[in-house]
């Protein structure tokens, strides 16, 4: 017992001279540490303090920038479903919402000690980014199309040209080549036909010339002053009796018909001089023609050989790959509107007939050998005038028993042979060159074509007269103005985008100066709007959506406002229904600066992808005609008379067929989304455009309208312990704000957007 007293005796002793020692050393250290604690948890309380501030100044001015961006411009999102800051003054609201967001925050701790006072000391609103952005425009109308384009109704119609896919494709090559060999041909046959005209003219430098007269081989031929070969040989017995007789005289004996032998020394001499120099004349025109007509066969013979390149080249099917990518969407929603199964297989038919056109080489060769014949008999009978005036010469120079006037009868039947057997083949009845001429009008295919060329072109000014109906519509000046004003702004809207001016390129009917260029211009559209549909179904949907908006937000043409002028030619509607008001589609899409120009290019347009329907149902309707150009021409025939009336049609109920094989309406909108499909609606034009349309119908220029704004607010707070450690942190880039006095201030930016 005594010993576990004295145990605790000596502890509590031991404790004593511990903490009650008479020096105060142990009690220094204690404050030394207890201080030291207290000076790390002081820092480590505003430290907390400091990153607690940091989270509610975050939170306040993300909430003051979204409150900012709660008010938008109603008009402008009820009518093009954009937003854009408007309303109460931004800077308004987030001051108030930072003021609110931080004394909302004071007032909570009020009912106990609150580790976190912010005070709100400044706030700045900056704008971001503006609405006129082409980047912001475009991707809120992606947006706003994404959920709200009708995507399936779009995606209809083109489903609706799918099974023409393959017939257009075969007759977009079709067409291509056949006028492509049309343009050859007809120039081929100018050649030729100049060479058959040269041929003709050969022969009448002949049958012109007096030399039908000097050699009279028909009855009824009165010669030159009653002088001709035959005449002369004739009379040359009794000539040469004469002269004989005066020979045989002696000297001083009298000689008798002096003055009638010198008469008929005189009419051979001048009858030979006259007939050499017709001759010589004769041939070297002859000569001259023959080689403009060799040199116009072998123009044409060029030419052939580029149509058969041509026909080759055609023959390597070239790729369409906006038809075949099409073509490959076909499903069995769209096998209920079909062209016949072998359309297709007659229309590439058609084409392959072109290389029946081209001429062989063989066929070249053969008549050049005729133009050359041609030259050699003129030039024997050239050479059969010379030996008669050699002959008739030579008889007069010195008469002789040998030189009778059988030799010369002898040399004018040469001479009239030579002459008879030319003009048999080449002046009458000129059998060669009869059928020469029935060779090149091959039967009547000349003059069908002809006929063809004239009906087509008859339909194609009645086609032109109606598309230059809407460029000659009167233009009235407060129409204009307000096309000043968008261009204005347009213009704007480039430069603060930094953009070019880009214009867009149309298919031009009006231009065409005839149905078959006319044809090859709707080719071409027809092409651009299968690539444009190829692009939409294979690569992206932003140009259908693009489209789509352009289409639901901005007004159309109606084409009910063309009726009057297509039915009685009265413009007096058209000239009040011209406004931009009205056309807010084609203007966005083709860009032109006045009244007339987009709703012209729209039209014209739409009567090209017509054209184009039709067209190749002509070419399926005029197979039968066997020769290639007549089906190109009646097909052109049958697209134009079908095309002014599918034009008839949208001017009376908006809408026309699609094809006479796919019976489904296409109304007028529906072409223009095809159209904005094949020249694009999200390029920096078409965004301009659409830009400058919704500022002047609302007044606003979206390139001063925020659509993301940049919040800046500066918040302190009052530091509880010891500011000068807390600056000594911030020395060293250990803080993100800086202490002022005895409170620390920070700095917080934040952007939003819609």
């Amino acid at each position: 017992m005594s010993i576990k007293i004295d145990s605790k005796h000596r502890y509590r002793q031991f404790i004593c001279k511990l903490f009650f020692r008479e020096n105060g050393a142990v009690t220094v250290f204690s404050v030394i540490v207890l201080s030291s604690l207290l000076l790390f948890f002081s820092l480590l309380i505003d430290y907390a303090r400091i990153a607690a501030l940091h989270k509610l100044t975050e939170d306040a001015v993300r909430s003051s920038v979204r409150s900012v961006l709660s008010a938008y411009d109603d008009a402008l999102y009820k009518r093009y479903g954009l937003f854009g800051r408007g309303g109460t003054d931004g800077q308004i609201i987030f001051e108030e919402m930072m003021k609110a967001n931080t004394e909302t925050a004071d007032d909570l701790g009020r009912s106990g000690m609150k580790l976190v006072r912010a005070k709100s000391d400044a706030a700045a609103l900056h704008a971001a980014t503006f609405l006129g952005s082409h980047n912001v425009f475009s991707r809120q109308v992606l947006e706003e199309m994404k959920y709200k384009a009708p995507v399936d109704f779009t995606l209809d119609i083109a489903a609706r040209f799918i099974p023409m896919a393959d017939a257009m494709k075969e007759a977009s090559i079709a067409i291509s080549l056949l006028e492509s060999m049309r343009k050859l041909y007809e120039k081929r046959e100018i050649h030729l036909a100049n060479v058959l005209q040269m041929q003709k003219q050969m022969a009448s430098t002949i049958s012109g010339s007096s030399l039908s007269m000097l050699i009279p081989v028909q009855p009824g031929v009165v010669a030159i002053e009653g002088n001709s070969a035959l005449g002369i040989a004739g009379e040359y017995s009794s000539y040469a009796a004469k002269v004989i007789y005066n020979q045989s005289l002696t000297a001083g004996e009298k000689k008798l018909n002096t003055a009638e032998i010198e008469a008929y020394e005189e009419k051979v001499t001048a009858f030979a001089m006259e007939l050499r120099k017709v001759s010589d004349d004769i041939h070297r025109q002859h000569v001259k023609l023959q080689g403009e007509a060799i040199q116009e066969l072998e123009a044409a013979r060029a030419l052939n050989d580029d149509m058969l390149r041509i026909v080759q080249q055609a023959n390597q099917q070239p790729q369409h790959s906006g038809y075949d990518t099409v073509s490959k969407h076909k499903s069995a929603n769209t096998e209920q509107h079909q062209v016949p199964a072998d359309a297709a297989s007659d229309i590439e038919q058609v084409r392959k007939a072109a290389d029946e056109l081209v001429k062989t080489d063989g066929w070249f060769t053969e008549y050049r050998q005729e133009v050359e014949a041609q030259g050699s008999s003129a030039a024997s009978l050239d050479m059969e005038a010379g030996a008669y005036q050699s002959s008739s010469l030579a008889a007069i120079v010195k008469p002789v028993k040998s030189i009778t006037a059988d030799t010369l009868l002898e040399s004018v039947t040469s001479l009239r042979l030579a002459y008879g057997a030319y003009e048999q083949k080449y002046i009458r009845p000129a059998s060669v060159i009869v059928d020469r001429q029935k060779a090149l009008d091959q039967g009547q295919i000349s003059k069908q074509l002809k006929q063809q060329k004239e009906q087509a072109g008859s339909l194609w000014n009645q086609a032109r007269s109606l598309l230059h109906g809407l460029t000659s519509i009167p233009q009235m000046e407060e129409h204009q103005k307000v096309f000043e004003q968008v261009q204005l702004r347009y213009n704007d809207n480039l430069l603060f985008n930094e953009q070019p001016d880009e214009a867009t390129e149309i298919v031009d009917m009006e231009k065409a100066s005839d149905a078959h260029m006319a044809a090859e211009q709707s080719n071409t559209l027809m092409g651009g709007l299968f690539s444009g549909m190829s692009g939409m179904l294979e690569k992206t949907r932003d140009s259908l959506y693009f489209g789509e908006y352009v289409i639901q937000r901005f007004t159309s043409f109606a084409p009910q406002h063309l009726r009057s002028m297509m039915t009685g030619g009265d413009i007096s509607e058209l000239s009040h229904a011209i406004s931009f008001h009205n056309q807010e589609a084609e203007y966005i899409i083709y860009g032109f600066n006045n009244p007339v120009g987009n709703i012209a290019a729209a039209y014209g347009e739409l009567f090209a992808a017509r054209l184009a329907v039709r067209t190749m149902e002509g070419l399926l309707e005029s197979k039968s005609l066997g020769h290639p150009l007549l089906i190109l021409s009646a097909a052109l025939i049958y697209g134009l008379e079908k095309s002014i009336e599918d034009m008839l049609a949208f001017s009376e109920r908006g809408t026309a067929p699609l094809s006479k094989y796919i019976k489904v309406e296409l109304s007028y909108t529906d072409y223009l989304r095809l159209f904005i499909l094949m020249h694009g609606a999200d390029d920096g034009a078409s965004l301009a455009r659409m830009i400058a349309a919704i500022e002047l119908n609302s007044g606003t220029i979206l390139s001063a309208v925020p659509s993301g704004v940049t919040g800046e607010a500066a918040v302190s707070m009052e530091l509880w312990f010891i500011p000068g450690l807390i600056r000594t942190l911030g020395a060293v880039g250990l803080l993100e704000g800086k202490v002022v006095g005895n409170r620390y201030e920070t700095t917080q930016t934040m952007g939003w957007s819609y």
